[in-house]
This record gives C-alpha cells, structure tokens and sequence, in this order.
C-alpha cells in the first residue's frame, strides 16, 4: 500500500492545465508542495495543496495529491471527500479509484459509493467522461454535424446525407447525457462524513429521534437542505437528517 498511496506525476500536467492568472509561481508552488509530501510532512502539503484550491485552481490530479496527504494523516473523511472531488474531473485515473477503496475499507462503516441509477447505468459513458468531457465531445460533434451539413448543400451526395442523419442522431444522443449529467449533479450530491461520529436523526433538529450512527468516512448521498442541516440517504430504508457541518460535499 506504501506504493499505491503516492503522488503521481502531476507538476507537467498542471503547469499545462494552468490558467495564466496564477502566475509564474504556481509550478514552483506545486513543485513545493509535492517536495513536502516526499518529505512526510504531510500536513504542510496538505496545506499548501487547500491553498492552491482555495485561489481557484481545480484540477482532479491536485485533489487526488490532497487526498493522498489526508490519508498519510489519517483523516479518512478528508482523504475520500477528495478522491471523490478527483474523480469527477479524472474518472479514468486507476490509481485514484484503487486509493478511494483502500481508504474506504479504513472506515468503521464501510459504507461503498452510492451506485448509479438507472440513467447513468443506460447512458453509461457520462460515468467514464467528466463534465467537461462530455461537453467537448458535444461541442466536437456539433462541429462535425455542420461541417457535414454544409458539405451536403454543395454537394447533395448519399454519403453525405447519411454521414448527417448518423451525426445528427449521435449530437442528439451525446447533448441528452450531457443534461442527463447535469441534472444528477444537481438534485443530489455525494457526501463523506468529516466528523468522528453523527447521529442521523428523523428530522432537522437535534430534539429528532436519532435513526442510526454514522462514522468519519462514510458515504451518503445529500438530496436536501433545511435550516443547517443536510438530508442525507445511505439505500432506501437508511436516511435521514445530520449537521450540515458534520459532511463534506
């Protein structure tokens, strides 16, 4: 495990993806922050990666070095909550995916991720693909799409108009996922339990009867808010209410 918790390769990728507005030091800083980690001072890497995120700099292969740090310090609620931030922006990452398993067998409860429904499961790419993905692969079809179109008035041959009709149907198809993508991001989100323990109560309040414990680590998915606290679901029969403070999204 010594291994697979390790840093990748990242100071290239993010000086690529880097947005200019973060200046000539930004490489230098993940340069630092990287040495702090190979150096076991994991909370000054820790820190100096929340820093980084904290000026707006998102990037899957920096939540994933953060989520690393956490769990050399062992913060397993930290540690899932950014895995699970990487994922959404490098879901193909295999190092990533065999470290969220790993720091969610360190948990009490063990709870795994919530599974996709039946959307997800029949638009199975959206799960592959991050949402910037899907969205450049939609703009790249649209492009193609009336490349194809304008080639066809000049043109007019069988080819192209099949070369249309099959684009058109792939456009059409590729731009429902994306919304399909957007829509399940925006009616529920994941959550990881940051405290040590929480009690699930059966309303907002702490006046509520506590339904079961929940532990640090521990996934949920958050369907709603109210007053400060956050309506969270591990399966159908497990739900209920906790601190909005208690999770991290």
């Amino acid at each position: 495990m010594t291994q697979r918790i390790s840093l990748l390769s990242v100071l290239v990728a993010l000086i690529f993806y880097a947005n200019p507005v973060f200046g000539d030091n930004f490489s230098s800083e993940v340069a630092i922050a990287n040495d702090l980690y190979s150096k076991n001072k994991f909370q000054q890497a820790a820190d100096s990666y929340e820093s980084l995120i904290e000026r707006g700099f998102h990037n899957g292969y920096l939540y994933y070095n953060l989520g690393n740090a956490y769990i050399r310090l062992g913060k397993k609620g930290h540690a899932i909550l950014n895995y699970i931030r990487a994922k959404k922006l490098i879901p193909r990452e295999e190092n990533l995916q065999a470290n969220l398993n790993f720091a969610i067998q360190q948990t009490r409860d063990k709870t795994p991720a919530p599974t996709p429904d039946t959307l997800s499961t029949f638009f199975f790419w959206i799960n592959d693909l991050s949402i910037n993905e899907n969205l450049k692969m939609a703009l790249v079809l649209n492009l193609i799409f009336w490349s194809i179109l304008l080639a066809w008035f000049y043109f007019r041959s069988d080819f192209l108009k099949l070369a249309r009709n099959f684009f058109l149907v792939i456009l059409f198809i590729s731009l429902l996922g994306n919304g399909i993508q957007l829509y399940l991001t925006s009616i529920s989100s994941t959550g990881v339990v940051l405290a040590k323990e929480v009690e699930v109560k059966s309303g907002f309040g702490q006046s509520n009867v506590t339904l079961f414990e929940l532990h640090e680590g521990a996934l949920v998915t958050v369907s709603g808010q109210s007053q400060g606290w956050l309506e969270i679901q591990i399966n159908s029969k497990q739900k209920g209410w906790v601190p909005k403070e208690s999770i991290g999204i």
